[in-house]
């Protein structure tokens, strides 16, 4: 009787809204990393539930930004079957989204494990207990990004958010359209914003940087080296 193997799951196919930024990584539209060998999808600052503190202070927010945050997390995990979710940093805006998180959460642990990376944020509404400082892999060392490079790093490339990149477009005639960006250098990995909420920004990245724009329909290519 021949063993019976499990086929590896179908990974969506390249195109204008999946490219690669390495050879085995590929970046989505909808704002996440994908590793096809060691198979894990990374994203970072969602922010869930920004519209639950700023209706705790008073201002009515539309709640439509968390319904957007669980579809998408939803498609990518039916899309990419990941072995892990990796959500480096800042998974809630603060404390008053605690009880949705957890729902949210519970959701997405019956598609995957998931490994919640401690990000500022989070610490007003998790424990040390229910976060990961970092998390490593042999190629990679996720972390938000907003403090010290952790000494797991140790040579692995690092995986960050924190920082919100994004980049214009322009049409020389005074219009210009801000996109998330996915940005690269020689040893660091910077995720855009998940959020639908998060403006973002320039930044400054040193040199030999690549980066990458996120629009709905295509992931624009590389804009030139910087520095």
């Amino acid at each position: 009787m021949n063993p019976q193997t499990t086929a590896p799951p179908t990974i969506p196919p390249l195109g204008p809204t999946r490219v690669l930024v390495d050879p085995d990584t590929i970046l989505d539209a909808r704002l996440a990393l994908f590793h096809r060998v060691e198979r894990w999808l990374a994203v970072a600052d969602v922010h869930f539930g920004y519209e639950l503190s700023q209706r705790a202070s008073g201002a009515l927010f539309p709640l439509w930004g968390m319904d957007s945050v669980e579809a998408r997390l939803l498609e990518l995990l039916t899309d990419y079957r990941p072995a892990q979710l990796v959500i480096a940093g800042d998974f809630v805006h603060d404390r008053a989204a605690r009880p949705a998180a957890l729902r949210l959460l519970a959701t997405l642990r019956e598609h995957t494990e998931v490994i919640l990376v401690a990000g500022n944020h989070d610490r007003r509404a998790f424990s040390a207990e229910e976060m990961h400082p970092c998390w490593t892999t042999n190629r990679f060392c996720f972390h938000h990004g907003d403090g010290l490079t952790p000494a797991e790093a140790d040579g692995r490339r690092e995986v960050v958010g924190h920082h919100h990149p994004a980049g214009m477009l322009r049409d020389g005639a005074g219009l210009a359209l801000k996109l998330p960006a996915f940005v690269a250098t020689a040893d660091r990995w910077v995720l855009p914003a998940f959020s639908p909420w998060a403006a973002g920004g320039s930044g400054k990245f040193g040199r030999g940087v690549r980066q990458w724009l996120c629009s709905p329909k295509r992931v624009l290519p590389p804009l030139p080296k910087q520095g």
